[in-house]
Parts: structure tokens; C-alpha cells; sequence
């Protein structure tokens, strides 16, 4: 199993407070159509299942994310900020000629959102409307197209997490939740200072714990169920670390140059590009462990899911990727003590 993380753009119309990788300080021009068919190629010759598209904003691409999709052979999830004009600019198109995948941030409960709800981030309210809008849409007109939404826990939604869950499920969208990062040694460039603001103090791990565990409880669509076993403390302050492995596949940048994962650049990756490989792949696998070793550590899904079923069940974590799936009716029988 290997997946791979890739930015196709850096470019964004929304600018979210806590995000630092719209910033494209140091690349150089980003890849065309026909030079990221060739990255896709590169990653299939290295065995890459798996491919996540970041973005930025990767619809900005217009008919070209088409093409660079439908030229990939291995199964992919497709992240978007659900920018309005842009979704109702491409939907028809996108799905009917074959997008699989759909997945955006959802950080509040449409609810809440309804009834106005505060935040520092307008952005990130912004966001959550517009994914709620266009997830109903795709769930009404392609039923057959797989739906995901990120919940990323920080200190203004996380009360409503079980809400944000459960109304996703009966939705029929998958969840994966993801606890706030912030740049804790200055390599988390996928982050903004401003980041920090946003995480949980101390006093909420124990409201945070036993809302897992009514989730764990619910059995709701919630595609990194197993995660919420980690530890409060581990999952809300990084505690995590991949051991030099992120997911088994490369993290390629916008210009193409190559990244230690999709939170940090690294100092020695960076030197190198998708199109070094597979010829230099002994090398960025070098590159790689190090920068990663370098790494406080974090609690992001895709690299723990990655490691989790790798060693448990390699054949089934693909599917897991692929399709959000999960076992039916295994029940998880841990439970945090508070």
C-alpha cells in the first residue's frame, strides 16, 4: 500500500487564517495538464493505490482537472474548498464526465450555521456553507460519487463534533476527523502562525473525549474511526510520528518539486522533483525519513490511517482510501477513561 499527497495548485480564492500553503514562496511555475499526466505516471511506475489531491483549490484548474484525473489509473480523493462560482461553474461538467470523488471541510452543523454562528475565521464559516451546499447537491444528483468531509477539531466547533457527525451520516458522507495543527517548530509550512489560536486548552480534552466516545458509541460514517482511540492528549497536540514514513508514496508540490508530506516541505526533499524519479527513488526515500525524523510529530489522518492498517490489515486499508469503508458492525471496545 502507498499513497500519495499532491498539491496541484497553491492558488485558492479563499484565504482560511490558519492556512500557511497558499503562500508560494520559493516554487517555481506550477506544472501544466500534460506534465502532471506524466507526474501520475511517475507515481503508478513507484507503485503509488492511492492519490490525494490537496489542491489548493485544484477546481481553479477548470477542464484541465479532468484530464489530469481521467489520465490517473489508481483511485483518488479529490479535496475542494467548495468555492460557489466555482462549483456551480463546473459541476455539470465534472461529474458527468467522471469525477469519483467529492470531499470538503465541514467545521460546523448546518444548524449552527443557520442561526449564525461566531468565529475568527470567516473564511472557515464560509467554507462549511458552501461544502453543505454543494455535498446535498452531489448527494441528490450523483448519489454513485463517494463524499467525504474533513472536521477539523479546534477551539470554536469542537462541542458540535457529534453533531457535524451524525448529520453528515444521515447524509450518507463520510467524516474524517482531523485535531487543529499549528507550525510548533517553524517546518509545518501547511500552517499559519495564526494556527495556533485556534487549538484546545487543556481544560476541554475531557468534553473532547467523551464526545469520541459517544461517537465511537454511534457507530456513525466516520472513516478513521480507529483514530479516536489514540489519546486526547496525543491526538489534540501532535503527539503522533510516522518513524520516517508518511504514507508509503511522494507529497509532490505545485511546481513539482517534492515535499517531506503534505504538512512540511523539509529541507532535503525540496531538492528534488517527481521527475528525479523513479531514477533517484533510493535517494528521496533518504530525503524523506530524515526530514521526517527532523518532525515533532502530528496526528493526521492520512499518514496514522496509512500506518494503521499497513500493519493490520494492508488489503483492507486500501479499500479504506479508496472507498471509505470499514468493517460492519465491529465494534470498538476501548473507551476513554476521564
Amino acid at each position: 500500500m502507498k499513497n500519495s499527497v499532491i498539491y496541484l495548485t497553491r492558488a485558492c480564492p479563499r484565504k482560511c487564517s490558519y492556512c500557511g500553503i497558499i503562500n508560494p514562496v520559493g516554487l517555481g511555475t506550477e506544472l501544466g495538464a500534460e506534465e502532471w499526466e506524466d507526474a501520475l505516471e511517475i507515481t503508478r511506475i513507484l507503485g503509488v493505490d492511492f492519490n490525494l489531491f490537496l489542491g489548493n483549490e485544484p477546481w481553479l484548474l477548470g477542464s484541465d482537472l479532468l484530464r489530469v484525473l481521467l489520465s490517473s489509473n489508481t483511485s483518488y480523493g479529490l479535496y475542494t474548498s467548495c468555492f460557489k462560482s466555482l462549483f456551480d461553474r463546473y459541476k455539470e461538467m465534472f461529474f458527468r464526465f467522471g469525477i469519483k470523488n467529492f470531499s470538503c471541510g465541514v467545521d460546523y452543523p448546518s444548524d449552527i450555521l443557520s442561526r449564525g454562528v461566531y468565529s475568527s475565521d470567516a473564511q472557515m464559516v464560509a467554507k462549511a456553507i458552501d461544502a453543505w451546499a454543494g455535498l446535498r447537491w452531489v448527494r441528490t444528483n450523483f448519489p454513485e460519487v463517494e463524499t467525504h468531509a474533513t472536521i477539523t477539531i479546534n477551539n470554536s466547533n469542537y462541542l458540535w463534533l457529534e453533531e457535524i457527525v451524525d448529520e453528515l451520516s444521515d447524509l450518507g458522507v463520510f467524516s474524517n476527523i482531523n485535531g487543529v495543527h499549528y507550525n510548533k517548530d517553524g517546518g509545518y509550512d501547511f500552517f499559519s502562525d495564526e494556527a495556533y489560536g485556534l487549538t484546545l486548552k487543556k481544560q476541554d480534552y475531557s468534553k473532547l473525549g467523551r464526545i469520541f466516545n459517544r461517537i465511537l458509541e454511534t457507530r456513525g460514517l466516520v472513516q478513521n474511526m480507529e483514530m479516536l482511540l489514540m489519546g486526547i492528549d496525543k491526538f489534540i497536540e501532535m503527539g503522533w510520528h510516522c518513524n520516517g514514513d508518511p504514507y508509503g508514496g511522494p507529497t509532490i508540490d505545485s511546481d513539482g518539486s517534492l515535499r517531506c508530506c503534505g504538512y512540511r516541505k523539509g529541507t532535503r526533499t525540496c531538492n528534488l522533483s517527481i521527475f528525479d524519479l523513479p531514477k533517484l527513488e533510493s535517494s528521496w526515500t533518504e530525503s524523506v525519513y530524515k526530514d521526517a525524523m527532523d518532525c515533532p510529530g502530528c496526528s493526521w489522518s492520512c499518514s496514522w490511517m496509512y500506518h494503521y492498517w499497513k500493519d493490520k490489515d494492508e488489503m483492507f486499508g486500501e479499500k479504506v482510501f479508496a472507498n471509505h469503508a470499514r468493517r460492519s458492525g465491529e465494534k470498538q471496545k476501548k473507551s476513554y477513561s476521564l
